[in-house]
């Protein structure tokens, strides 16, 4: 897929705080303002540089597009850097260091439910000296473009039975404990990959009704196989769940830090245990049709805090 790219490089940040005095720079803001009015989805990246009494300071951002359900990280390199965090959307954000000790970043969801606009990012940065510096992006969001898909499946997974609705209940208090966990350091290692070399739909956030009767939105993307073909972990972490789940069927997650889990569902078998930690590209089960489907194959998710982003989102950034 062709997408457009409009990137904006700001050599000193400090004058689109100013009195707006300078013409130029009065002209780049209203160029600015109108890009994002006419493609709010594709005002790519930000790349700003600012050198100030001999700091350089670096703050990039990085997605594939600035639609709902998209994964976004934004990445600071700094010297003298003591600590830096980030305000998007009613959340806070802790910059984290990487293997180079003067870089850091965090990642954001633009969530599924989060209303089209442009938001402020505000970040707040500390040095080892005691002064701070403030800064503010907008981020411009779209609406995302959902289908919607009618779908028919076994009955006891629209009205379950009693001793199914009590399963049901014990597995949602489960994940939810998994999900509220915190790793304050990334367990990643490099890029994401695809976890099935597999032709995957991009179905992320479609809009689902099971028998005429259920609706939900779909937190994945799916790809369809045949069984038993090998599943690989996306990336370096540890596995915190792995379990036969009444919808979801056989299912791995796996931890990778910072808030941010791997999701493998509708396995025909499981071959690593809990707490384990796995390389990137183990081998960690088999696709299947376990759960709720309707033929085999691979249900495959990121969870970030309390927000299910695009796996296709994902493997786009850099790490």
């Amino acid at each position: 897929m062709i997408q457009k790219t409009v990137q904006i490089t700001l050599n000193n940040l400090p004058l689109l705080k100013g009195s707006w005095e300078n013409c130029q720079m009065k002209k780049i803001f209203m160029l600015a303002n109108l890009i994002v009015f006419l493609f709010p989805g594709f005002l790519y990246s930000f790349e700003s540089g600012i050198i100030k009494d001999n700091d350089q300071i670096s703050i990039k951002s990085e997605y594939r597009r600035l639609f709902q359900g998209e994964a976004v990280k934004i990445t600071l390199r700094s010297p003298k850097l003591s600590s830096a965090k980030a305000h998007f959307n009613g959340k806070d954000y802790k910059f984290v260091s990487t293997r180079d000790p003067l870089t850091s970043f965090f990642l954001m969801s633009l969530g599924l439910d989060i209303k089209p606009g442009i938001y402020d990012l505000d970040i707040q940065i500390e040095f080892a000296d005691g002064r701070r510096r403030d800064f503010s992006f907008k981020i411009p969001v779209s609406k995302g473009k959902f289908n919607l898909k009618k779908i028919k499946v076994d009955q006891r997974f629209i009205c379950p039975s009693p001793e199914a609705q009590e399963r049901i209940v014990r597995e949602v208090e489960l994940t939810r404990a998994i999900y509220k966990e915190f790793t304050p350091h990334w367990l990643g290692d490099g890029k994401f990959i695809v976890p099935v070399g597999e032709r995957i739909k991009e179905n992320f956030g479609e809009r689902r009704i099971f028998n005429d009767e259920f609706y939900s939105r779909h937190k994945g993307v799916d790809v369809p196989c045949s069984a038993g073909v090998p599943v690989k972990a996306s990336n370096l972490g540890k596995v915190v769940l792995t379990r036969d789940l009444y919808f979801s069927g056989n299912t791995v997650i796996i931890n990778h830090g910072l808030g941010f889990f791997s999701i493998y569902c509708h396995l025909s078998g499981i071959c690593i245990k809990e707490k384990e930690l796995v390389e990137k590209g183990k081998i960690i089960g088999y696709t299947g049709s376990t759960g709720r489907v309707t033929g085999s194959h691979l249900h495959w998710g990121f969870r970030l805090f309390d927000d299910y982003v695009d796996p296709l989102s994902v493997v786009y950034l850099s790490f």
